[in-house]
């Protein structure tokens, strides 16, 4: 007799709900007797049906009656009113997730959903992909060390120097994809190297796609607005390389073993949204700011650094299996990764083909915008290469850390971490360390005043240095979320922890 069901609410776009396809299956395995029910948006779950886990799916338009239905658990994955509602509604054992409370105020349950939403406009030291963070509140971080994931085909057994090759030229905002003037000089490489390039993408890409085809004068299959879902599914497994921005077709290639080379480009962090099992490939321009959530800079300097010559030297390179190093004189200001699985069942990103560091390029790319220091006050000669590394350093840190707060990970591994920021970064770990003083003492003049700037300042948690907003934005959604005194000495705890563990 099967016990009661577990709901998921997952009423995002095609890229989030084939995101959730690793939790369905983790599910699956940690609560065998209990069936798996999803409210989804038709449109997308439909054509993937035939690729999803076995689940029952519900149009959220037209929400079965589940009045009477109790429920194991509850995983609102959505950010709309109506799934905030729903899990609200539902009758369940465990709630996790965003819900409406009995006043109407919007609460979240869940260590890794507070988390994850303290990343809205402040992902910049994010080492958590989506997929895992979908499930990590619920399944046992050992059931994800014990997945075995299997590995996209082998891109070098690919048909010498007639690869077929799919070009998807679009993505859901402009910013995260390349242009004709990117996309045509590209395919006329990969023809003029024996490939069979085709180009894909929905209807929002039938311009694009008449642009590049007139562009080429060459035999490039234009398939753009000629697939629906499932059959665009279908013919992207049969791909020998699938190149494209983060999109919803790449986290189907990723799913279906049809090995990715991902263009990371604009408001997007690959770290968060790549494609999720290991053996992919990510590409993208060196620059500071990379991972954004949204770009203010004056022109999108990242689509600039992106050319299609470097693609298609690593393109050839993977195709051809020979070293990565060989590509690196045509990687200039690029870097080319590998998604892979760390030794915690976590995603990682290893990096492949990583070219010297230009500091003049990163210094200029970085004075000529409006982007905020990493760390405030700051020496304006401080070396902007000195910076990014810095940056790459603290990401690992806050990984640690959380895993540590958490999933009960070895606390040393953030020691190891910090150890590496304060002897690598001297200045970044002072500046770190002086700004996590003056949140101590804000935080204790808050408890000892009643005063509760973390509930009605929404703009409280920007008040420190970049680096240490993930921990002011993870206790002030927390404290928001928990508005008590008892959430109040959470957070002050938490500092001292953190200025214990860094002071050392």
């Amino acid at each position: 007799m099967s016990r009661p069901p577990l709901l998921i609410l997952q009423m995002q776009r095609m890229g989030d709900l084939v995101l959730s396809f690793p939790l369905l299956g983790w599910l699956a395995a940690a609560f065998p007797a209990h069936p798996l029910w999803v409210v989804g948006e038709s449109a997308f779950f439909e054509p993937l049906l035939p690729l999803s886990p076995q689940a029952a799916y519900f149009r959220y338009n037209g929400i079965p009656d589940f009045k009477g239905q109790t429920f194991h658990a509850v995983l609102n994955l959505s950010h709309r009113p109506e799934a905030a509602r729903l899990a609200a509604a539902a009758r369940a054992d465990i709630r996790i997730g965003p819900y409406l409370d009995t006043d109407d105020t919007l609460r979240i349950q869940g260590d890794w959903q507070i988390y994850r939403a303290s990343l809205t406009h402040n992902n910049r030291y994010n080492l958590f992909h989506w997929a895992d963070l979908n499930a990590l509140d619920l399944i046992p971080q050992d059931a994800m060390l014990r997945t075995r994931w299997p590995l996209p085909r082998d891109l070098s057994s690919a048909p010498p120097g007639s690869a077929r090759i799919g070009l998807f030229l679009g993505a859901s905002e402009p910013d995260k994809h390349p242009e004709a003037d990117f996309w045509t000089p590209l395919a006329r490489l990969l023809l003029r190297a024996g490939h069979k390039p085709v180009l894909l993408g929905g209807p929002a890409e039938k311009a694009l796609g008449s642009q590049v085809a007139a562009s080429l004068k060459a035999p490039a299959l234009n398939l753009c607005g000629r697939f629906r879902i499932d059959a665009l599914a279908r013919f992207i497994a049969g791909l020998d390389l699938l190149i494209t921005p983060d999109t919803g077709p790449m986290h189907i290639a990723a799913w279906v073993g049809a090995p990715v080379l991902n263009l990371s480009l604009g408001p997007v962090n690959p770290w968060e949204t790549g494609p999720f099992s290991p053996g992919h490939h990510v590409v993208r321009p060196l620059l500071d700011c990379n991972g954004c959530w949204s770009c203010i800079r004056p022109g999108l300097e990242c689509k600039a650094a992106l050319k299609a010559s470097r693609v298609a030297a690593l393109t050839a390179a993977l195709l051809s299996g020979r070293s990565l190093e060989t590509a690196a004189p045509h990687a200039r200001n690029m870097e080319l990764l590998r998604t892979a699985r760390d030794g915690h069942g976590l995603f990682s990103l290893d990096p492949l083909c990583i070219p010297a560091r230009n500091a003049a390029f990163l210094t200029t790319a970085t004075r000529s915008s409006a982007h905020p220091p990493d760390f405030h006050p700051l020496d304006p000669a401080f070396p902007q290469a000195d910076l990014a590394a810095a940056r790459n350093d603290l990401s690992r840190f806050w990984q640690a850390w959380f895993g540590a707060l958490f999933l009960r990970l070895p606390a040393e591994n953030s020691r190891k971490r910090w150890e590496r920021v304060a002897s690598g970064h001297p200045r970044a770990a002072a500046a770190f360390q002086s700004g996590l003083a003056d949140l101590a003492r804000t935080l204790a003049r808050t408890v000892r005043s009643d005063a509760v700037p973390l509930l009605r300042d929404p703009d409280f948690w920007r008040e420190v240095p970049t680096p240490l907003r993930p921990l002011s934005s993870y206790l002030q959604l927390s404290v928001q979320n928990t508005p008590s005194r008892p959430s109040l000495f959470r957070a002050v705890s938490l500092v001292e922890q953190l200025r214990a563990e860094t002071t050392e």
